[in-house]
């Protein structure tokens, strides 16, 4: 990977991305203001990456742009154009089976350069109308459980769910040691804007989407604010009502 510089193709693969991403949303800003505000995660010899977060219709919006050096040749041996054709597939499949990850809202080759504009599942739906809740009146089968049922499923989830973050933290652990070797950064902080990998950029935009993590947090908030409540309750029993 090269870092990225404001000269020549750098340069104009930024203002190619900035003028796509102008015309594809419809925004009155000029190409020299959107490069300014675009921020690059990954560059290689012949593709970049890069995002912008934008006020829409709506709401807060994070957006990515890949362009790509259609004619040029990387390291990997594989073209832009290649590359270009691989990243539209993978985007394009990831919205037709649902899985996570960026979905693509349009792409375009022009002369030397090709590029993608993509954006998180939740803006996606969003953007297409589609409240991604699934609004009805109908029962569904989440309402039709018994007392029984639902106890049980809270037994074996928060089993499940406390093994799950065991092993979330222990990766987190190992990715955070890996970012400070990396970085030469000392135990204080890092402090320097991560240049990311392609599943750095998956994982970025997962989170990004208020949709993929939003019930982990409900869940993780209402647990230890209960915790809290209990401990406070075990110390004195007239707090908050309950008795240990």
């Amino acid at each position: 990977m090269t870092e990225t510089t404001d000269s020549g193709q750098d340069a104009a693969l930024r203002r190619g991305a900035a003028e796509f991403l102008g015309q594809v949303l419809g925004l009155e800003e000029s190409p020299e203001y959107l490069a300014d505000d675009l921020s690059p995660i990954k560059r290689d010899t012949n593709a970049g990456i890069f995002t912008i977060q934008l006020d829409s219709s709506v709401g807060p919006a994070a957006f990515l742009v890949y362009a790509y050096v259609l004619d040029r040749t990387g390291g990997d041996g594989r073209s832009g154009k290649e590359l270009f054709d691989a990243g539209l597939q993978t985007l394009q499949q990831a919205a037709r089976y649902e899985t996570p990850g960026p979905r693509a809202l349009a792409h375009t080759e022009s002369g030397h350069y090709g590029y993608i504009l993509a954006t998180t599942p939740g803006t996606y739906r969003a953007l297409l109308g589609e409240s991604g809740t699934g609004d009805t009146l109908e029962a569904t089968p989440r309402d039709l459980l018994s007392i029984q049922d639902a106890q049980r499923i809270r037994s074996e989830a928060a089993e499940a769910l406390l093994e799950t973050l065991k092993l979330a933290n222990e990766q987190a652990t190992q990715w955070l040691d890996a970012i400070r070797l990396s970085s030469q950064a000392d135990d204080e902080g890092i402090d320097e804007l991560l240049e990311f990998d392609e599943r750095e950029t998956e994982l970025a935009l997962y989170l990004l989407d208020e949709q993929s993590i939003g019930s982990l947090l409900q869940a993780l908030n209402l647990l230890v604010a209960t915790a809290q409540q209990s401990a406070a309750s075990a110390i004195d029993p007239n707090e908050g009502g309950f008795a240990p």
